[in-house]
């Protein structure tokens, strides 16, 4: 009996064994075989996994949640109006949500809300699918105005449905993408993007590197507790590190390669190249890695940004967190102490919030400009900010 037992279980573990290889060498993955997928990770990982779901890197794109939009969308908030009769009404019936363009009262144009850019903490963009092209739809949502407004860089004197959503945008917002640029007659590039490649949001193994021989490995090492043939983000080295989150955190540079190929470990300088001077006086958007450089709290440590953000974690609105993590090194300091004590924050004041001057918005048929406000990186003393 104990031998049939026995028997019994090696056959079942070596039932297991192999569907798991099966599925972590699958070659699903859109990347390459080397690659696991996320969910795959989540197998081992999963208080990790549970929490990483709810963070704002996962959450970057998505196939669009229509609650969600739904959420957002009330009698007295669903029409952006643009000059001489024109309008764009949002629409989140069933499962379809769409921006409908209306034109003296008649329809003119609609298109399905397919994807959605951004958390939805600051803002939602959306796209639609178009034969193998992604357009952007005419209305983004801020989170912090509670209302719909003409989307970036889009004309105020009417709805524009034209404008592709390329690859240089997908490489910051998702983890994948299959693009494929082309030459059309007249001389002008064009690309295309396989929507069955898109892997949306920031996935695990888009910052520790390919998962798939580490998973095997552990697999057949189940003892080894040592992560094998994967990148902790502890073992790079400060400069590492930072360019890892430099990949998406530093800017509109020129682009010598896509940034999908960026692995850590990686220099950015093999990807990016700057224009002199570019660094000088950083937006709020997009440029959080110089933005910090510049601080006397960087300057005077080792830190890095992982040493204020839990990446896996939604800490958004986590006030005593931030301020926590900015007392771990400031406990000397007696304003900083009296500051706390009075319940005040260091991140208001010393983080304030900026307009972007690379992202505005206009409100369409008033044509005023919308500022788009984001908390700055550049850790400083702001006097504007004192008693706020």
């Amino acid at each position: 009996m104990k031998i049939i037992t026995a028997l019994l279980f090696l056959a079942g573990l070596s039932i297991c064994l192999f569907t798991c290889t099966s599925l972590y060498h699958s070659g699903n993955d859109p990347r390459g075989t080397a690659y696991a997928g996320s969910g795959t990770c989540g197998q081992c990982h999963r208080g990790i996994a549970a929490d990483f779901v709810h963070a704002n890197h996962f959450r970057t794109s998505s196939e669009t949640a229509v609650d969600a939009v739904k959420k957002v969308i009330t009698s007295l908030n669903d029409t952006v109006r643009f000059p001489n009769g024109q309008l764009v009404l949002l629409e989140a019936v069933d499962k379809k949500a769409a921006q409908v363009y209306m034109l003296n009262g008649k329809q003119a144009a609609s298109e399905s809300m397919d994807v959605a850019f951004g958390s939805g903490e600051k803002a939602w963009t959306f796209g639609y699918w178009k034969e193998d092209q992604l357009h952007q739809l005419p209305l983004t949502y801020l989170s912090e105005l509670k209302r719909w407004t003409n989307s970036p860089g889009l004309p105020a004197d009417h709805p524009d449905y034209s404008r592709l959503i390329v690859g240089r945008c997908m490489e910051c917002h998702s983890s994948y993408a299959a693009v494929k640029k082309s030459l059309e007659q007249g001389m002008r590039y064009t690309e295309k993007i396989d929507a069955g490649s898109v892997i949306y949001g920031i996935d695990c193994e888009r910052c520790h590197g390919p998962a798939a021989q580490h998973v095997a490995f552990h697999q057949e090492h189940p003892q080894e507790k040592r992560p094998q043939f994967i990148t902790a983000i502890r073992s790079l080295s400060r400069q590492q590190q930072l360019d890892l989150c430099g990949t998406c955190h530093s800017g509109d540079p020129v682009t010598l390669r896509s940034i999908f190929a960026f692995v850590p470990g990686d220099s950015l300088s093999n990807y990016y190249m700057y224009y002199p001077g570019a660094a000088t006086n950083p937006d709020a958007h997009g440029m959080q890695m110089q933005s910090l450089m510049q601080s006397q709290c960087f300057l005077q440590s080792n830190l890095t940004c992982t040493s204020c953000h839990d990446t896996h974690k939604n800490e958004g609105n986590m006030q005593a967190v931030f301020v926590q993590r900015c007392m771990s090194c400031h406990l000397k300091s007696d304003h900083a102490v009296a500051m706390r004590s009075a319940n005040n924050d260091c991140i208001s004041c010393h983080m304030p919030l900026q307009a972007s001057k690379s992202l505005d918005f206009n409100n369409s048929a008033e044509q005023s400009g919308i500022s788009y406000r984001l908390r700055t990186h550049r850790i400083a003393i702001y006097p504007e900010s004192a008693g706020k």
